[in-house]
């Protein structure tokens, strides 16, 4: 409850957020959309989660600090941009991939290019 509390209060001022909103390309998981006229105006984040179980990622043979964004992954978030990019060609869009694995933590990536 305090997280979302936080969320509500601070980024609220800020931002409107879409859950799960479609693409030609498929379906977001989390867009933060920056609100007209205020200090993030036209900033958009596509926000692509990933969950690994512990068995799954114990089969990757990888630790959290070598991982790093998997192609399809890219492949995936940057056909979200694209569609967002023809419906808002003036959006600022930043993209980020966030790997949740098991309960040994998480690691974020944003994907440029």
């Amino acid at each position: 409850m305090y997280r979302k509390s936080i969320i509500f209060w601070f980024l609220s001022t800020w931002f409107v957020w879409n859950v799960k909103r479609s693409y030609p390309k498929g379906r977001t998981d989390l867009e933060f959309v920056g609100k007209f006229n205020e200090k993030f105006a036209g900033l958009r984040w596509i926000i692509e989660f990933k969950y690994f179980s512990n068995t799954e990622w114990a089969g990757m043979k990888t630790s959290l600090k070598e991982f790093t964004v998997r192609e399809e992954d890219t492949l995936q978030i940057r056909g979200y941009a694209e569609g967002l990019r023809h419906e808002y060609p003036e959006a600022d869009i930043r993209l980020f991939v966030i790997y949740c694995i098991g309960n040994q933590g998480f690691s974020v990536f944003e994907v440029t290019g």
